[in-house]
C-alpha cells in the first residue's frame, strides 16, 4: 500500500496547481500539512506557467492499492 499526499494549490493566475509527495507516513496531521503547504507559499518553492502559487485550496491523502494478478 502507498500513500500519496495531494497538496491543491491556487496560483497567480487562479489556475489549481498540485504538489505530490509519495510514500507519506501513516500519522500525518492536518496540522503539518497545512504548515507545510504555508512554507512552501512563504518560500516561493515552487512556479507555475500561471505565476506563483499563492493560496491553498486543498489537501488529501490517496491510498493505493495494488494486486498482482498471476495470469501466466
Amino acid at each position: 500500500m502507498s500513500k500519496t499526499l495531494v497538496m491543491n494549490f491556487l496560483n497567480e493566475a487562479g489556475q489549481k496547481t498540485a504538489v505530490r509527495l509519495n510514500n507519506v507516513k501513516d500519522a500525518v496531521t492536518e496540522a503539518e500539512v497545512s504548515a507545510a503547504m504555508d512554507v512552501i507559499i512563504a518560500k516561493n518553492i515552487f512556479t507555475t506557467t500561471g505565476g506563483d502559487l499563492k493560496f491553498k485550496d486543498s489537501a488529501e491523502i490517496v491510498d493505493k492499492n495494488s494486486t498482482e494478478l498471476s495470469v501466466k
